[in-house]
């Protein structure tokens, strides 16, 4: 019987294009190298970066002269428009204990925040009885003491959680713990629709308020 549902943020409530970002930085001249890169971008999603210090690294890696500011712009490119899931998330609370659980950043948390606004951001966020926003967290998935975190804090037993994330090294993180999961992308699907089938058949004949 579940009785959490965690969700991935990038992917399944707003979609994620790398390739905006790594246009950007190939027309600014980064010269990182992509395991620099991904060491790089894993520091600061724990926080050991400032946005300050991870933007400069990247400025002064550029064969051409870039500001902090440029690169910044490259850096929030990959981002697409939060989806107003408010009413779903609200109607999904009714049964399930409900947690955000991302690897992100400040920056890119400050820029959703700007570009959706004040009221949907609010609004989609107190949804949810948490947020484990990796940066805040110093831990990252798709770690195990990331997930032993949040199932600590949430005060979940493992086989009573669905996690949903689009990525499968998280995926397969999770189950090793006793996690139910589910391979999801915004790009591809419908979150709402197709969950409802995911919970019929984890709860078989439990109710459901998603109408199942």
């Amino acid at each position: 019987m579940i009785k959490q549902i965690w969700f991935d943020f990038g992917n399944i409530f707003i979609p994620i294009f790398p390739e905006r970002t790594q246009e950007s930085f190939e027309k600014r001249g980064v010269q990182l190298s992509k395991s620099d890169f991904q060491i790089l971008n894993e520091d600061y999603e724990i926080g050991a970066l400032t946005t300050q210090q991870f933007f400069q690294n990247i400025a002064v890696s550029c064969k051409y002269l870039q500001s902090s500011r440029a690169v910044e712009i490259g850096w929030d490119a990959l981002l697409g428009e939060l989806n107003d899931d408010t009413l779903f998330l609200r109607n999904l609370s009714g049964n399930y204990a409900t947690c955000l659980v991302s690897n992100t950043n400040e920056a890119h948390i400050k820029a959703i925040q700007k570009t959706a606004g004040s009221f949907l951001w609010h609004a989609f966020t107190h949804q949810f009885d948490r947020l484990f926003l990796s940066y805040q967290m110093g831990m990252r998935k798709p770690n195990a003491n990331y997930f032993e975190h949040v199932l600590e804090k949430m005060e979940a037993v493992p086989e009573e959680v669905l996690f949903i994330d689009d990525t499968p090294a998280n995926l397969v993180a999770a189950e090793a713990l006793g996690i139910h999961t589910w391979q999801f992308n915004i790009h591809e699907g419908d979150l709402e629709r197709e969950l409802r089938a995911v919970l019929a058949k984890l709860n078989k004949s439990a109710p459901s308020i998603l109408g199942v």
